[in-house]
């Protein structure tokens, strides 16, 4: 009991604000158990029972080996062993891997599902997330990287620094080969730019690209010269505020009659695009069936006159704020006939009821027609437009001067008009709005804002559109 005795020396307590003395009386007051014969150890059984595996309590962890077990679990439950694990070539260390720290072995739920699981779920996440899912572990890294988790890659966001995501993702997928044939579309948005570098880059690596969308890039002619080039199979394409781009053509090769493959161009605010570069355009992609040119303000009739005679199998076309486009744009694109059904002039001031007439007469197939802004289209027009186009399912008239007989003439001729939008006419009253309600009963969106329409043209589109949905500035409809 020596040993067992308060030293003089020192006292644990007293660095917890404790003195000495309390120590001692401390000490004094513990009382020790004395047995007083020696334990029979004779009734305990040392067999199987007692220290076995399966016995053991809960608490008890029975000795394993670290990357034995982890890499025997890998094996049973993942046949990834065989694309790369194996040939890690890691030799087992002698004790502890973990230095300083006891290894706990913890029940991940996560490491029981099976790459093709993981591959499943890593499917619906974005190209960033990707890439920081790869920094998990080794077997992320491995799985976030197969090529067909990378058929479509999105860069979206300020944040993104493009040309250094591009070059990454290329280095990762490629190695050492020269193309990465699995990347097939590519998403560059929401304010992600990338340079010519990039753009030449995607061109010498991805031939078999099909989708590309740059939005607000600084890219120029050249690169996209080459781009189109090389993706043989490029068909989709939307470089929406690129404002440096003002043609799109084939780079000279020995085969003079190539024509590109574009079925879908978007050049909205290409501010730099003229006649003659929208004449190359459409003369180099014959099977476009899409082409926006939103806000391109230096076309003229004098350009938009080419697209007929190239394209032909257009299906929609908008021209919308292009301010030089006239009722004579309106005449060439009437030689498109029957195959258009989407045309938006809205803001185009200086058409009238005779360029629509025309497209109404030849575009008898049309579905959607959009003259928002156009102030010199009437009732003419548009009494016209519903006799010739009774398949007429979405109409934008708003601020043109119509009024409550070309709201009869709609609604007598479309019944399946779906959308309608009649913001800013000042002549539109209830009893046009009651019309296209009663013979639209299908109708789903309808904008009276700024309109002169009271609660009674506002309950009879609630009684007779059951799924319609109003937009309105009158306060006394809520």
């Amino acid at each position: 009991m020596d040993r067992l005795s308060p030293q003089p020396g020192g006292c644990p307590l007293v660095h917890l604000g404790h003195t000495s003395s309390d120590c001692n009386e401390s000490f004094e007051r513990k009382q020790y158990y004395q047995p007083s014969s020696p334990l029979d150890l004779s009734s305990l059984s040392l067999g199987s029972g007692y220290w076995g595996y399966n016995d053991a309590p809960k608490y008890y962890r029975a000795p394993s080996n670290y990357l034995l077990d982890n890499f025997t679990k890998l094996g049973k439950s993942s046949p990834s062993l065989d694309q790369g694990y194996h040939t890690l070539g890691f030799a087992p260390p002698e004790g502890n891997i973990f230095k300083g720290k006891k290894y706990q072995n913890k029940n991940n739920s996560f490491d029981r599902l099976t790459d093709e699981v993981i591959i499943r779920i890593f499917s619906f996440l974005s190209s960033i997330d990707l890439s920081i899912c790869a920094m998990v572990c080794r077997r992320f890294n491995i799985l976030a990287w197969v090529p067909p988790l990378w058929r479509i890659i999105r860069l979206e966001g300020e944040h993104v620094r493009g040309d250094r995501a591009i070059r990454g993702i290329l280095r990762q997928l490629c190695g050492q080969m020269d193309t990465c044939p699995n990347i097939e579309r590519i998403h560059v948005t929401f304010g992600a730019k990338i340079s010519d570098k990039s753009l030449l880059m995607l061109a010498r690596r991805c031939p078999e690209l099909t989708h590309l969308q740059l939005i607000g890039c600084t890219v120029t002619n050249n690169a996209l010269f080459e781009l189109v080039t090389r993706c043989t199979n490029l068909q989709h394409l939307n470089v929406t505020g690129c404002v440096k781009i003002s043609c799109i053509s084939i780079n000279p090769g020995p085969d003079s009659s190539r024509r590109l493959q574009l079925q879908y161009l978007d050049l909205t605010d290409c501010s730099a695009l003229q006649d003659s570069g929208l004449r190359v355009i459409v003369h180099n992609c014959p099977q476009l069936t899409h082409l926006y040119l939103r806000r391109c303000v230096q076309i003229t009739d004098a350009g938009l006159k080419f697209v007929p005679s190239f394209c032909t199998d257009l299906k929609e076309l908008s021209v919308s704020d292009c301010v030089n486009i006239t009722d004579f744009g309106l005449y060439e694109l009437g030689k498109l006939g029957p195959v258009l059904r989407y045309l938006s002039v809205a803001k185009c001031h200086q058409v009238s009821d005779a360029g629509l007439k025309v497209i109404a007469r030849r575009c008898y197939k049309l579905r959607y027609l959009n003259a928002r802004g156009c102030e010199a289209v009437s009732d003419d027009a548009v009494i016209f437009l519903a006799r010739s186009c009774t398949r007429l399912c979405a109409l934008d008239i708003g601020k043109c001067d119509v009024s409550d007989a070309g709201l009869r003439a709609l609604a007598e001729s479309c019944p399946n008009l779906k959308k309608l939008s009649l913001r800013s006419c000042d002549l539109v009253t209830d009893r046009g709005v009651q019309c296209v309600a009663y013979f639209c009963r299908g109708l789903q969106q309808l904008n009276i804002q700024d309109c002169q329409i009271t609660l009674e043209g506002y309950r009879a589109v609630k009684k007779y559109c059951k799924r319609c949905v109003i937009e309105h500035t009158n306060p006394g409809f809520f």
